[in-house]
């Protein structure tokens, strides 16, 4: 059993590779096995077609982000690095992601994209309220907030910003949208002690 589980995620590393590298919609299940040196008997032992490889190939990014954030959040010296910490993960993704997947994701694979939507949105609510909350316990944070309406408001922010659009990709690069956001962001909620550490990690960082 761990010798196949193996085997297939190997599988899903190589195709990500090469979606990565040439994009989903350019990639057959043929290039998958040439790639990774085996039939194509083999690679549909694991994937019923194309859609299926998609699909675990994105299942397999979302579930390592959200381990990674599950890590930062439980192990962050407080709210603001927490932030600050998620922000640079989500940096190096960028930094290492063909940003035409997220298009034809959309508009070959809905489903799957619908899927990753919603459990990327979940999640980044569980974990923006809860870090407002324990600002707001440190000192950190302005208590006189509700909590599930700014929560509301960053993550719909955070949504909005457009990652394909070619007039504010030509302008600004979309890293330093979100970090510019994220510190709006936390100016907006911050107590003086709050703003005095930010100014402090701005400074560092």
């Amino acid at each position: 059993m761990e010798e196949k589980d193996n085997l297939e995620r190997e599988m899903v590393n190589g195709a990500l590779s090469l979606f990565n590298k040439f994009g989903i919609r350019s990639v057959t299940m043929d290039d998958v096995a040439r790639e990774m040196a085996i039939s194509k008997k083999t690679l549909y032992k694991y994937f019923e077609n194309k859609a299926d490889l998609v699909n675990k190939c994105v299942m397999t990014i979302f579930d390592q982000v959200h381990s990674c954030m599950m890590e930062i959040h439980s192990s962050a010296q407080n709210s603001i690095d927490e932030l600050f910490d998620i922000d640079n993960v989500i940096r190096q993704i960028m930094k290492d992601h063909n940003p035409g997947l997220h298009f034809q994701l959309h508009k070959y694979y809905p489903q799957t994209a619908k899927a990753m939507y919603e459990g990327r949105r979940e999640l980044i609510n569980k974990m923006i309220e809860e870090n407002i909350d324990n600002g707001k316990r440190d000192g950190l944070y302005r208590d006189n907030m509700d909590t599930e309406l700014i929560t509301h408001l960053y993550c719909s922010k955070m949504e909005s910003i457009p990652e394909d659009k070619e007039l504010m990709m030509k302008k600004f690069h979309t890293k330093e949208v979100k970090r510019q956001a994220l510190e709006y962001h936390i100016r907006g909620i911050a107590t003086p002690k709050g703003l005095k550490y930010l100014e402090k990690k701005l400074t560092q960082d």
